[in-house]
């Protein structure tokens, strides 16, 4: 199918919107797709539905990693495995409906 008559992937409104905020996650995210294609669709669907979740693929991070910040708030920072190589890692923002994903790759 060509890139010009593909269709975005609708979203439900209870789902949560994916975005990537810096270049490095915008290339991890790009990247994984050309190694890890079904898999990083897979992180998607789970990552839009039940971020939260957790499971041996989705969990907290621990310690130093705990938290972060975004938008001047201190968030807990998530995981998700992608392969056994690749990880996501990201806050879930709930007053907006938004999984912020800060580190791909």
């Amino acid at each position: 199918m060509s890139t010009s008559r593909e269709a975005p992937r609708p979203h439900k409104r209870a789902e949560f919107v994916v975005e990537l905020t810096t270049r490095s996650a915008q290339k991890g995210w790009r990247d994984c797709l050309a190694v890890a294609r079904n898999a990083t669709v897979d992180a998607w669907d789970r990552l839009t539905t039940a971020p939260t979740l957790e499971d041996e693929r989705l969990y907290r991070l621990k310690a130093d990693f705990a938290t972060g910040s975004h938008d001047g708030e201190t968030l807990e920072r998530w995981q998700y495995k992608i392969t056994n190589g690749g990880r996501i890692w990201y806050f879930v923002v709930l007053t907006g409906g938004g999984l912020v994903a800060t580190r791909v790759g």
